[in-house]
């Protein structure tokens, strides 16, 4: 079974007249990438961001991913969520071992329901993460090329040759 319609070139479309602007393939638009931390104007707008931690973490991420080219300005509120959860889940592991006293067990002195608080906002900060490439499977995914499709003319004069 083949995989469905074959994909009808953009060329194609054009040289036949029938290049509707959403059928088509290429043409998507893209947001200008940051090059520099200064270009986000300030921080101060994205009122998520109250503690120092948390705008000291959105400050760092955004410099590695702007390093790395893939920071747009389309990605700022999804990466000040990022920072505030990740404050939002270390300032839950401190209050958990605040309430835990020298020699005691961890479980006696916790309840269930900061745990279970805690482990939903670490899952939502790996969810959040994965989006920007910060665990290593999706860095993984994301270092990988597209796979290039040769198309059926190219692969029968090739062999011919």
């Amino acid at each position: 079974m083949g995989k469905g319609r074959p994909k009808i070139f953009d060329e194609v479309k054009k040289l036949r007249g029938t290049d509707q602007p959403c059928r088509m393939s290429g043409n998507i638009d893209q947001a200008d990438k940051l090059t520099s931390i200064d270009q986000i104007t300030s921080t101060a707008k994205l009122k998520v961001l109250k503690t120092k931690r948390a705008k000291d973490i959105f400050k760092t991420k955004a410099n590695q991913l702007i390093a790395l080219g893939v920071l747009t300005e389309m990605d700022i509120e999804h990466l000040a969520l990022y920072a505030f959860s990740l404050d939002f889940v270390f300032t839950c592991m401190s209050d958990i071992m605040d309430n835990v006293e020298k020699g005691a067990r961890m479980m006696d002195g916790i309840a269930i329901k900061e745990v279970n608080t805690m482990f939903k906002a670490f899952d939502y900060v790996n969810r959040l993460g994965a989006d920007f490439g910060f665990t290593p499977m999706s860095r993984q995914k994301m270092n990988q090329s597209p796979k290039e499709e040769e198309d059926e003319l190219s692969q029968f004069l090739s062999g011919i040759r």
